[in-house]
């Protein structure tokens, strides 16, 4: 069920075409009109649409991809005001997924919008994530049997289904070439099930770690899951993808233990709310409400946000990464 190599844009309206590319021409000046084309004709899925995913689409909204799903199964609260990009006063209460949803058919009124409001769990990724990807369910599975040791680095592969979509080059399986994953859920269970799933399926993907308690953006980092430093989100993926999905150590691995996987991490050693709140809200005469453990700052959770719509974009174009 591979993706048609063609580029959709130029069978639009030519109205259409000419409106598109004045909301774009930004996009054209910065990555020529191939690599606009190429934009066009892509799709993300962008799995979570909290303080990271939500900059995710955003931000490749604006940049001119074609086509994005978006799936959250949950709705945005008052608490979500300090980071997430859909959280404002008329928004309470409302779809997080369908909220941001309109927010990207906004900005841009021809883009092809899917809407998934499930949750993934350890079990259940591939059913849901299949018809995201264009793809059935059983093909999807089979394809968690590919062995580790054959899978290229994350730019590689996506070099690798830029060839087959545009150069007739050989493609790693019958996935549809121009699909692309940001991965940003907190369920460390279900996330170690997505990455391991679509990492298998040859997707290119793009992980985030964890981002409460930190307050210096500029400590965001990429790198690779097995060798990211500091970020407990991602050492407890790593963990779980080597216990439970064979994922390698160190020297186990021809690549020196590198998963080939993308992701976002901090450095910044993270702080505790009470490590922050040595005074009690009573000080000010306040009663305040229950803490979380961890606070999170927008420009933390934005940058990573950021960081891993430009990885996603530089492989749509062929930049290497």
């Amino acid at each position: 069920m591979a993706s048609c190599p063609d580029f959709a844009f130029l069978k639009l309206p030519p109205a259409v075409q000419q409106e598109q590319l004045e909301r774009f021409k930004g996009i054209c000046a910065l990555y020529g009109y191939e690599g606009f084309l190429r934009l066009q004709n892509a799709q993300v899925v962008v799995l979570g649409n909290g303080g990271v995913g939500s900059w995710i689409a955003e931000s490749l909204c604006r940049t001119g991809v074609g086509a994005i799903t978006l799936l959250d199964c949950d709705t945005i609260e008052l608490s979500n005001s300090n980071r997430q990009l859909h959280t404002l006063s008329t928004t309470i209460g409302a779809s997080k997924a369908q909220t941001l949803g309109a927010r990207l058919c906004d900005i841009n009124p021809y883009l092809k919008l899917k809407t998934l409001e499930v949750k993934l769990t350890r079990d259940n990724v591939a059913a849901y994530l299949a018809p995201a990807l264009g793809t059935s369910e059983a093909e999807l599975t089979a394809l968690r049997a590919t062995p580790l040791s054959v899978l290229p680095t994350p730019s590689s592969l996506a070099q690798r289904r830029l060839q087959a979509q545009y150069a007739g080059g050989a493609a790693p399986n019958s996935l549809p070439h121009n699909v692309y994953v940001a991965e940003a859920i907190d369920d460390l269970f279900a996330k170690a099930s997505v990455v391991d799933l679509l990492h298998r399926a040859q997707v290119p993907l793009v992980t985030s770690g964890g981002a409460g308690g930190r307050i210096d953006p500029s400590r965001v980092r990429l790198g690779d899951v097995s060798t990211a430093k500091g970020d407990q989100l991602i050492k407890r993926l790593r963990t779980e993808l080597r216990r439970n999905y064979g994922y390698p150590k160190g020297e186990e691995s021809k690549h020196s233990g590198l998963f080939n996987i993308c992701c976002s991490y901090s450095d910044e050693k993270p702080m505790r709310t009470n490590e922050r709140t040595a005074q009690a809200p009573e000080t000010w005469g306040l009663t305040g409400p229950q803490l979380p453990e961890f606070g999170a700052a927008v420009t933390v959770t934005a940058t990573a946000g950021l960081l891993l719509a430009s990885v996603i974009i530089r492989w749509i174009v062929g930049e290497r990464v």
